[in-house]
């Protein structure tokens, strides 16, 4: 038997109150939250380009693209790169082609203010998202 559940922004109290009844049977429970190459594919699909190089930069790279390699010039900004990849990630979920609360296929790295210094892509992700942008440059 499987039972899909999906519930979009449960109170504090259900969210809680489910994951303890849950907990009781977490050997036979499997959480959906894992990127596939079909939600990859998808993803990056839903990118304007200038954020699909972040992704295929991350990725040629092996998990880690520095900022000097997508800026235009020394002193340009990448905050439209980024707002990007976050609005994508929260519309495929809204959509319903990902559960909520997905791990961001790539992060930015800095300091926490200012530029960023690049962008880091899980190195378990690294293979998925590589067949999906491949498939989906077919």
């Amino acid at each position: 038997m499987r039972i899909t559940v999906t519930i979009d922004q449960p109170t504090g109290d259900f969210q809680d109150r489910l994951l303890a009844l849950l907990s009781e049977y977490a050997a036979d429970v499997e959480e959906d939250n894992h990127w596939t190459i079909p939600r990859a594919e998808s993803y990056y699909l839903s990118l304007p380009l200038r954020a699909r190089r972040i992704l295929e930069e991350a990725v040629t790279r092996d998990g880690y693209v520095p900022a000097e390699e997508l800026r235009d010039s020394e002193n340009s900004s990448l905050r439209g790169h980024s707002a990007a990849l976050k609005t994508a990630l929260q519309r495929g979920a809204t959509l319903g082609r990902w559960p909520a609360g997905m791990q961001a296929p790539v992060e930015p790295q800095g300091p926490g203010f200012g530029k960023v210094v690049g962008y880091r892509m899980p190195d378990n992700l690294v293979q998925t998202f590589y067949t999906a942008i491949k498939n989906a440059k077919k």
